[in-house]
């Protein structure tokens, strides 16, 4: 994979949707539209949210199952779509270990040609409630994305974790990316980007959700957070996609805009 100039802008698209728990079909239909409609404005890395393809509290509907027994096709299909947009994907998705079937809850990363590059398995993965299916992960992730550079990878709550922020950092970053189900309120995100962005030097990139699970995301934010603020950020009860361009040679994020998901 290459990496951009400073003069060659990137564009990359934050699904900002809202994933119906257990309904697999009708989320894979949206994150399918999504997706070539982030391509169709010139996005070249396209995020979806945490358990984009599943929804949040999808275990007490349909169980786990269905995980290992649709990977193989839900990669395909997720590759394909990678190749047909000509963009990179990352997919926020319950995954099945090939070696031994232990679930995770996982950004999987797919090249513009299709391949599988890697994934990132959330850390901090929750222990009871809705995400207790979940066994976490138990490394750091940094992969390189054409146009952007060396990406590190975070699932929601990772980003919580001042170690996992400064050991990703370690490893010769450009860029933090997270996917989330982070809704305000209790427990909700309190300065977890920002200060990311303050102790790394990198912005922070967050493709967070809207719609209702087992918590109301409705005022949820996807967010632009550099050098220890919100630079952008965006909220709205109906899917949208949040469109930034990305400058790797020097790490400039701008022109922050919102386009229709549907």
């Amino acid at each position: 994979m290459t990496h951009a100039t400073a003069a060659s802008p990137t564009t990359i698209a934050l699904l900002h949707l809202a994933p119906r728990p257990g309904d697999i079909e009708a989320n894979r239909n949206a994150l399918d539209q999504a997706v070539r409609r982030a391509a169709a404005n010139g996005a070249r890395l396209i995020v979806t949210p945490e358990l984009g393809v599943s929804g949040y509290g999808f275990r007490d509907l349909i169980g786990t199952g269905w995980i290992a027994d649709g990977q193989s096709a839900l990669f395909a299909w997720a590759g394909t779509l990678a190749r047909e947009t000509r963009a990179s994907l990352v997919l926020g998705t319950p995954e099945a270990a090939p070696e031994d079937a232990a679930l995770y809850n996982s950004m999987v990363l797919f090249a513009p040609d299709g391949t599988m590059v890697g994934r990132h398995r959330k850390v901090n993965a929750l222990r009871v409630g809705a995400e207790s299916w979940s066994t976490p992960g138990n490394r750091t992730s940094v992969f390189a994305i054409e146009g952007i550079g060396r990406v590190g990878f975070f699932v929601c709550a990772d980003m919580y974790s001042s170690r996992l922020v400064d050991e990703t950092a370690a490893r010769g970053v450009d860029l933090l990316l997270s996917s989330a189900a982070w809704a305000p309120g209790h427990h909700g995100p309190d300065g977890e980007w920002e200060r990311a962005s303050a102790t790394t030097g990198r912005p922070v990139l967050v493709c967070n959700r809207t719609g209702r699970d087992v918590l109301d995301f409705d005022a949820a934010q996807s967010v632009a957070a550099i050098d220890g603020a919100i630079a952008f950020s965006h909220a709205s009860p109906d899917p949208m996609i949040a469109l930034v361009d990305w400058t790797a040679g020097t790490r400039r994020v701008t022109n922050w805009r919102v386009a229709a998901a549907v």
